[in-house]
């Protein structure tokens, strides 16, 4: 019985540190996400043909911040199979929407797991222009 008990109770730890290890990642994921995608806001082009100026983000503009950012902060070396799902421009053309996507290895149970617990989040950010 003792036995038993102990099983279950080195189960139950190890379920617990797999699962904080994977909201761990997640939330510093999130993290890069946040600071990608405000990266990518910040290189906006300020039009001024008209009697107010806009802002417009290129898709391209975007993508390029994003990367740059992820290798400045070293991001792919933080996290497995780190990838870009996509960038988005909000329909307004104010702001711009990320989705990153990353794998995480639990401690003790990884190798029941041996391709890793997918994991990707989403984030959004908006610029705007004021005087």
């Amino acid at each position: 019985m003792a036995i038993g008990l102990v099983a279950i109770t080195l189960l139950v730890i190890s379920a617990v540190l797999a699962a904080s290890a994977v909201n761990l990642k997640a939330r510093q994921l999130l993290a890069a996400a946040d600071g990608a995608v405000i990266a990518a806001v910040d290189e906006f082009e300020l039009l001024q043909g008209g009697p107010t100026p806009r802002i417009e983000l290129d898709p391209q503009r975007l993508s390029h911040a994003v990367q740059r950012y992820l290798s400045d902060t070293g991001a792919a070396a933080r996290f497995d199979n780190l990838s870009v799902g996509g960038i988005q421009v909000l329909s307004d053309g104010q702001g711009a929407s990320i989705t990153l996507h990353a794998t995480v290895s639990p401690p003790i149970i990884g190798w029941v797991i041996p391709q890793g617990i997918p994991i990707h989040v989403d984030s959004t950010a908006r610029t705007v222009l004021s005087r």
